[in-house]
């Protein structure tokens, strides 16, 4: 038993980088954890035919043009939503579905993949810094764990899935020093989701500066800058197409113009400016510093006394964990003073300095920027918790080897028995957000109308017809994006057309939104007359000006469309009904003409 011990202290717990054996089976539990939330997202995903992960409705829905060129034609949606996704991930479907995979499919497929790399990328980064097979499944592990909770990104398969693995691979490079892979790692983190390209561009820019002690300055690391003109030129080739594209819609709103806007409101559909500095700056999703799966916002949210010390807390955890393994010098591999080692151990530390950077930077350009937590919250989840296994976990090795080497060997197993067991209980359902859709013969009876048909509703369920159904929407919650001006206010504007349509007294409002717009059906919840589902629906922040109109309506009587929808009725599924456009206009003309 003592032997047995000793081998699993010297396979799992000794740094050793020739220990071909103790890499291979780290590798391979590091591949087994990672695959835990990964399958059991893909049987979320596979549950019923109507199956769809939330984000993914925003970049999947026009794809379905390839199959069948007539759909979406004409449609600002489809095209706004086509234009900002990047060429990476569109061109990943779409030979994909070339070969008979198509989007929807893909997008839950991808998840494997996307995991597996995690969990191997993060395995071998921190292995290549710190050669000891427990610490490096660790770090792969606690990666792959916090990627399954709260925060949807890499569970959701959209082109912000590919940002941490990207990275990861990236930052392995950079430890290898491999030219070639920096180059097309930066290429390819531009192509999928450039703002994680730019953090690597500073993390390039920042690894050609050293320190001189003897002329007490900064000088040129030479070895480097091939590895820096390689890697930003790689990264302003791909993301030209990117930004020209995304300039066709105008304006960006400015952070003004956004402060009186109810949308970036709390409550609102794209909230950005909560209660306060830290809940706003430091653990907002879209504003602020840290992970949201870290937990500081969801404090705020439920109102927690102790949310600003765990924001604080966590705030100094981060630059502190970073930091702390620039000047733990116990490495026994490399000497202290090798090159390759100290930029080894100092490059989490410039991560956070690079994305610290250009999450300041997004925040003084809002938004020509787009949102600044995207500029930090995919470096930290991909570094963050490899560095406290780098800090910590040796730590504890080194304290029970120096209570024996059977309580080593012991630790050893015990490690490696946590990390296989607990991911099972602790991420049963993973938060991949996934939307379940409820109406499956309503989405079969409108996919089965005309290819032109135009869907005008102020339901929910207006953000699945594109998906679930192929035909268009005049306007639906999950596509109101509010931050190219050239898109947003012309939808907004429709949007306040049809809450003024669905909720007037007269037929008049009706009769003119029908004339403008042009819908084919307008997609009625009986439900939404009453003003206590009223005060729930959606858009009520976003548009409070009709939304005190509608309550004052519903309050005293029917809303003259509901009087209508018995009669001009075609489809009804629960309490939603599916109305022709054309019988609603003439019923409210003969409603004027008989007055």
């Amino acid at each position: 038993m003592a032997a047995f011990f000793s081998r699993a202290d010297k396979l799992f717990l000794q740094e050793n980088t020739n220990n071909s054996k103790a890499y291979a089976v780290g590798l391979f539990l590091a591949l087994a954890y990672s695959l835990v939330p990964a399958i059991e997202a893909l049987i979320l995903s596979f549950d019923s035919q109507y199956v769809i992960q939330d984000d993914a409705r925003q970049f999947l829905f026009w794809m379905q043009h390839w199959r069948d060129p007539e759909l979406f034609k004409n449609d600002v949606i489809s095209k706004y939503f086509q234009t900002v996704t990047p060429f990476g991930f569109t061109a990943l479907h779409y030979l994909l579905n070339k070969i008979g995979i198509e989007p929807f499919i893909t997008n839950k497929l991808i998840i494997l993949p996307l995991f597996l790399s995690t969990g191997v990328l993060a395995y071998k980064l921190a292995f290549s810094i710190r050669p000891i097979a427990t610490v490096a499944v660790a770090g792969s592990w606690l990666t792959c764990f916090f990627l399954s909770l709260i925060d949807q990104s890499l569970l959701s398969g959209t082109p912000r899935a590919f940002a941490v693995p990207l990275f990861l691979w990236f930052l392995t490079s950079v430890s290898k020093q491999s030219n070639f892979q920096i180059a097309l790692s930066c290429a390819m983190q531009a192509l999928f989701y450039p703002p994680i390209s730019v953090i690597s561009a500073g993390v390039l820019l920042l690894s050609i500066i050293r320190w001189l002690p003897k002329k007490k300055g900064i000088g040129l690391n030479k070895k480097k800058v091939l590895q820096f003109v390689l890697g930003n030129a790689a990264i302003s080739i791909c993301l030209l197409p990117f930004i020209l594209s995304t300039n066709e819609y105008g304006p960006i709103v400015s952070a003004t113009e956004a402060r009186l806007l109810p949308a970036f409101q709390a409550g609102g559909r794209s909230e950005f400016f909560l209660g306060g500095f830290l809940e706003t700056y430091i653990c907002g999703a879209r504003a602020g510093f840290l992970p949201v799966e870290w937990g500081c916002g969801e404090a705020f949210r439920r109102n927690l006394s102790f949310a600003p010390y765990l924001s604080v807390l966590l705030l100094i955890c981060t630059f502190s964990i970073p930091t702390l393994l620039c000047y733990r010098t116990n490495g026994k591999v490399l000497p202290k003073r090798s090159s390759l080692y100290l930029s080894r151990r100092t490059l989490f530390l410039v991560v956070f300095i690079s994305s610290s950077f250009w999450f300041i930077a997004a925040h003084i350009m809002l938004f020509d920027l787009h949102l600044p937590s995207r500029y930090s919250q995919h470096a930290l989840r991909a570094t963050m918790w490899i560095a406290l296994a780098l800090l910590v976990v040796p730590a504890i090795i080194s304290y029970c080897r120096q209570r024996s080497s059977r309580f080593s060997g012991i630790l050893a197993m015990l490690l490696a028995l946590i990390f296989f067991i607990l991911p099972i209980p602790l991420s049963v359902s993973p938060y991949a957000n996934y939307i379940s859709g409820q109406h499956p013969k309503l989405y079969q009876f409108i996919k089965e109308l005309p290819k032109e048909t135009l869907i005008a509703s102020l339901s929910l369920e207006a953000d699945n017809i594109p998906s679930f159904s192929a035909r268009r929407v005049v306007t639906a919650r999950e596509y109101l994006i509010p931050y190219s001006k050239g898109y947003i206010q012309n939808l907004r504007a429709k949007t306040k057309e049809l809450i003024r349509a669905q909720y007037a007294s007269s037929p008049k409002p009706l009769i003119d939104f029908i004339n403008r717009n042009h819908p084919t059906h307008l997609l009625v919840d009986l439900n939404s007359a009453t003003t206590q589902i009223l005060d729930q629906e959606w858009w009520l922040k976003d548009f409070p000006d009709e939304a005190k109109l509608a309550t004052k309506i519903t309050r005293s009587q029917s809303p003259f469309l509901f009087t209508l929808l018995e009669k001009c009725g075609t489809f009804t599924s629960g309490s939603l009904v599916l109305a022709s456009a054309n019988c609603l206009k003439l019923l409210s003309v003969k409603k004027i003409n008989h007055k």
